[in-house]
């Protein structure tokens, strides 16, 4: 059996050996990273004498499809080692000797929560929110595999580097011998057009995002001086629901912000039990869209109401720019929220509209804010 790998394949396998906790693969487009790490997991797979439990796990399923089943089943295929007798489809679970590898998406909560394993692969991390990677990190007993490009810093960066039984793997598409020469070229072409592309994709270093909306905010202790309120988004598929605490110093032009929870698959009871244990009887507002779900907690006993709405266009980005005009100060332990506002660009150059995508707590910040401004004298209470 011949097996062809890259230097990126020996850097894994020699960090494995060696019994590092944390194996972290940053690099840029087409760098074997994703590849050379299935490979290990099917050379471990092979060898191992005990029952054995692999995860690899994405930001969803289609993305899994795409990207590391793919991969895995190609390279099967290249060493004749697939059986069709080995792979449950429904469950998607493939079995080599005493090894159990396993692949799913963290789109629901039941999968991030579920049973414990022996070695973890969180494929493009960066597409993971940190309280998703860490509690599936929390069930892994042995060695945990993570790879990105790295469109921004994250929590690979700020945590999991940092400890002292981790390793860090760097690569680029140089690190691919067998790469074809017309995708060198066009990720040569697209880093002449973007010097952002290039430091990412090309050269596999920490991008550095353009049109950040919110570049006004910094962490520190909520006011507790001050009436609160809580904004809430709703999660749909893949999405987390989130619920965060907003203050309003009016005088000070601040906002405190403290992001309560940020879950994915919650019920409509799960929800409710949350936001009594957060919100107790202070007032929840939240997302306008969902007005069958509102209606539902408020039954069950939430003080909750539907978001107010502006002029009925533009009103996203004029709560976005009205909260420009304050500081915004974000307690320590909300993380999502952090990484949220660090990734949160404009659409457009002329900043009116913003990208749709990881901003569920940063709807929901918007959200109580807008209310606050709108009923300035409420005192965000039950009657």
């Amino acid at each position: 059996m011949t097996i062809k790998t890259t230097k990126v394949f020996e850097k894994n396998l020699k960090a494995y050996v060696e019994g590092n906790r944390y194996i972290i693969n940053q690099g840029g487009a087409r760098s074997s990273k994703t590849y050379s790490i299935v490979q290990l997991l099917i050379l471990i797979a092979m060898y191992q004498p005990n029952e054995t439990y692999v995860s690899i796990v994405s930001a969803t399923l289609p993305h899994l499809k795409r990207g590391a089943m793919r991969d895995f089943f190609s390279i099967l295929q290249s060493l004749n080692m697939y059986d069709e007798n080995s792979y449950n489809r429904t469950d998607k679970i493939y079995r080599i000797n005493k090894t159990q590898i396993e692949f799913f998406s963290v789109d629901t909560a039941e999968k991030v929560y579920g049973s414990s394993r022996n070695i973890l692969f969180i494929n493009e991390a960066n597409n993971i929110d940190e309280e998703r990677a860490r509690q599936l990190v929390i069930r892994t007993k042995g060695t945990v595999f993570f790879d990105f490009n790295p469109t921004c810093e994250f929590y690979c960066h700020t945590d999991y580097m940092t400890r002292n039984n981790s390793t860090y793997i760097h690569s680029t598409f140089a690190d691919n011998p067998y790469l074809d020469e017309n995708i060198k070229q066009e990720l040569h072409e697209a880093g002449k057009r973007n010097a952002n592309f290039k430091r990412v994709f090309v050269d596999g270093e920490v991008g550095k995002l353009e049109g950040v909306v919110f570049d006004n905010w910094d962490i520190g202790e909520f006011d507790t001086s001050l009436d609160f309120i809580l904004g809430q988004d709703f999660g749909f598929a893949s999405d987390p629901s989130t619920l965060v605490k907003i203050a309003v110093d009016e005088g000070k032009k601040i906002i405190y912000l403290d992001e309560c929870f940020y879950k994915n698959g919650l019920t409509t009871n799960s929800l409710f039990e949350l936001n009594r244990q957060y919100a107790g009887n202070r007032l929840i507002v939240a997302d306008r869209s969902n007005p069958r779900l509102i209606d539902e907690l408020k039954a069950l006993g939430n003080n909750i109401v539907p978001a107010v709405s502006a002029d009925g266009s533009g009103v996203i980005s004029t709560g976005l720019l009205t909260m420009q005009d304050y500081m915004i100060i974000v307690t320590e332990n909300s993380t999502n929220l952090m990484n949220e506002l660090k990734t949160y660009v404009w659409l457009d150059e002329r900043g009116k509209l913003a990208i749709d995508k990881f901003n569920h707590a940063i709807d929901a910040a918007r959200y109580g804010f807008m209310y606050v401004k709108h009923q300035s004298r409420h005192k965000f209470y039950a009657v």
